[in-house]
């Protein structure tokens, strides 16, 4: 049996061909493990329609739900719901984050105003998103203003809290600086205290981001179909035995979701890019 090649010198190994990369580095990638539960859930979904192990009112195989994909009657649907949903998430995201950005930094500049509303503010986040239902809809209604009050409310909460902690934890010695420059407190405002707390306001805005989008979905599937909405034709979609159509409204609503995630988690390094450059 021949020896092994020799070292080069300094006891390296040579370096690994495109066909003996590093032992393990393709599994180790982040983005290929994150493939791998959807790729085995998709393998068994394919197993169980083929063998029929489930009925098709749970679970219909790939090839009627890609025939309803191409249906102009589905895809009509489809659109005008996601339409429908952004048009009440926008307005109710907008109210939200309009009164959580005035009570956040009203309760952060002064003391007095906090202890005015600020118990009551707690007091109300406390209460459980669901739990506003009942009394939403004897006020409103099961509509559109319903569901953007819904909306509205969800937004609203980790605006305040972020707008708060932000304007509370402004550097002393920034403020010092204003003062010494002799800024009116319209001046400090916008040039010491808001970019300041700038980042943790961004967070929040992110949070409320999210939270309005499962208030949106929330409301249609909780409080009323009548009005439209992706949310609205899943559940109508659910009643007639359209198990394809549940399935390609839930893959809408979960592809959605994960793009306003990925835009959101960059929307920082954008917004700040300014930090790093002068890092």
């Amino acid at each position: 049996m021949s020896a092994p090649a020799p070292l080069p010198a300094g006891g390296a190994r040579p370096a690994a061909g495109p066909f003996t990369a590093a032992p393990g580095r393709v599994w180790r990638s982040r983005h290929f493990r994150g493939l791998v539960p959807p790729a085995l859930l998709l393998v068994l979904w394919w197993l169980a329609t083929t063998h029929e192990w489930v009925s098709p009112l749970v679970l219909v195989p790939f090839g009627q739900l890609y025939d309803a994909a191409r249906d102009p009657q589905v895809f009509s649907s489809l659109a005008e719901g996601i339409v429908s949903t952004f048009s009440r998430l926008l307005k109710g995201y907008g109210v939200g984050v309009g009164v959580g950005l005035l009570l956040g930094i009203g309760m952060g500049l002064s003391h007095a105003f906090d202890r005015i509303m600020g118990p009551s503010f707690h007091a109300v986040r406390q209460v459980a998103i669901l739990a506003w239902i009942p009394l939403l809809t004897a006020w409103f209604g099961t509509g559109d203003l319903c569901k953007i009050v819904f909306v509205a409310i969800a937004a609203s909460k980790p605006v305040v809290m972020g707008a708060f902690e932000g304007v509370r934890s402004t550097p002393a010695q920034l403020l010092e600086v204003g003062r010494v420059l002799g800024f009116s407190r319209l001046k400090m405002l916008r040039w010491v205290i808001l970019p300041s707390s700038a980042p943790s306001i961004v967070t929040a805005l992110q949070l409320s981001l999210i939270y309005s989008w499962f208030a949106s979905i929330g409301a249609e599937y909780v409080i009323g179909v009548m009005s439209g909405g992706i949310g609205s034709v899943v559940i109508g979609a659910q009643e007639h035995f359209r198990t394809d159509i549940v399935l390609l409204g839930v893959t809408v609503i979960a592809a959605t979701g994960v793009a306003m995630n990925k835009a959101l988690r960059s929307l920082p390094d954008y917004l700040f890019r300014w930090r790093r450059a002068r890092a």
